[in-house]
């Protein structure tokens, strides 16, 4: 059992607090909707969710805060109609299962698609970032409402459409990142917090949550099962080099050099890639805050740089830093960025679908790592082009 301590006692309080009478059977029986409780085994990577089911309903429990350990918020998702909850405490109560969603990420977006889920998506976040077309298509038509076209959420058109959920992004800190005005609407809010794990395939499982609000289960195992077994092959595959070669990551912007903590999914994808990530041994899963000289002082002699932001080209590096020209893999042209599919504005599918096929990920940096492999793998690069 993977259910935790925290929300056993959260289990506990709200079978009291929840406990009903409904028109079940002779319609006077008393049912503790939340009784029996059955953890979802199934998952097995990501550390930030889990989900319990009974026969009354299903329940997703979300480890939002800082703390890992804490739930900071749990989604009630019933199974019949006639059964009343009211939601209270960061228990939100859901009378089934999601039909008109509102979906403020393009990552949560492309995983409903996958899950056959698109016409039950009536709003999204900035269409700029979407390079699905199918996505375009809808928003183009109208079909799609635009809710976040600045920073901020436009309230009231989201309380207009008044969606069955709102799923959303956020760093940790739930108290601040929910707007107050939606939760007195009594709009559920999710504050996925998938980009806080340390792993591709954790981050990669997270379809099996937004899975459980519409009821495909069986289809996000499937999804994620294949993923998983493909991203275990490739990895074989690349311990089989013998060539081990060294990489770093990012570009400044502004004075910082953000680059991934050693403890970042970013981090092992190189590691899975048998690849030497310069700072792999650092502890931090979020970003490291370096400056140009720190940075060059490690990677100066790297063999490889991958993810420049949206540059296209060497000159256009060299535009923004001339002291790149410095760096060993700019002298040798290994620079590889993840911008072969980009939309109009400028924004890679690599940010769409890139978490949801990790496999496609560490395909491509086996290709760039370890050409010598390239003739055991079937495809071409998915996401990355080199920059010339």
């Amino acid at each position: 059992m993977r259910l935790k301590i925290k929300y056993l006692v959260l289990i506990a309080f709200a079978g009291f607090l929840f406990a009903c009478e409904t028109d079940h059977n002779n319609g006077n029986q008393k049912i503790n909707l939340l009784s029996n409780l059955i953890n979802d085994t199934s998952v097995r990577y990501a550390k930030r969710f889990a989900i319990a089911e009974n026969n009354y309903c299903k329940v997703v429990y979300l480890f939002g805060n800082v703390n890992i350990n804490d739930t900071s918020a749990t989604y009630i998702i019933l199974k019949d109609t006639s059964y009343k909850l009211k939601s209270a405490n960061n228990t939100f109560v859901l009378n089934s299962s999601a039909k008109k969603i509102a979906s403020l990420s393009s990552v949560y977006t492309s995983m409903l698609h996958l899950l056959n889920e698109l016409p039950h998506i009536y709003a999204i976040d900035n269409i700029d970032y979407y390079t699905n077309k199918t996505i375009q298509r809808k928003f183009d038509n109208k079909q799609l409402v635009e809710l976040v076209k600045s920073p901020n959420i436009d309230v009231e058109k989201t309380i207009q459409l008044n969606p069955d959920i709102i799923f959303t992004f956020g760093m940790g800190n739930p108290d601040k990142e929910i707007n107050k005005k939606l939760l007195l609407a009594g709009i559920p809010i999710a504050v996925a917090v998938d980009h806080l794990e340390e792993t591709p395939l954790a981050r990669a499982e997270w379809i099996k949550f937004f899975a459980a609000f519409v009821n495909k289960k069986q289809k996000a195992d499937s999804i994620f099962t294949s993923v998983e077994k493909n991203y275990f092959a490739l990895r074989k595959l690349a311990d089989s080099s013998a060539n081990k070669p060294s990489v770093f990551t990012e570009i400044k912007l502004g004075e910082i050099w953000y680059v991934p903590g050693g403890k970042s999914f970013a981090s092992t994808f190189i590691k899975d890639a048998n690849a030497n990530y310069i700072w792999k041994d650092n502890d931090k899963t979020g970003s490291l805050h370096l400056g140009f000289e720190e940075v060059y002082t490690k990677a100066k002699d790297a063999d490889f740089w991958l993810n420049m932001a949206l540059v296209t080209s060497k000159k256009e590096l060299l535009a923004q830093e001339p002291r790149y020209s410095e760096f060993k893999a700019f002298k040798k042209g290994n620079l590889y960025n993840n911008i072969k599919n980009v939309n109009e504005k400028g924004y890679s599918d690599y940010w769409e679908t890139g978490i949801i096929f990790p496999d496609r990920v560490l395909s491509d940096l086996i290709l760039i790592f370890h050409p010598e492999l390239k003739s055991r793998i079937k495809n071409e690069l998915y996401y990355y082009k080199k920059l010339d």
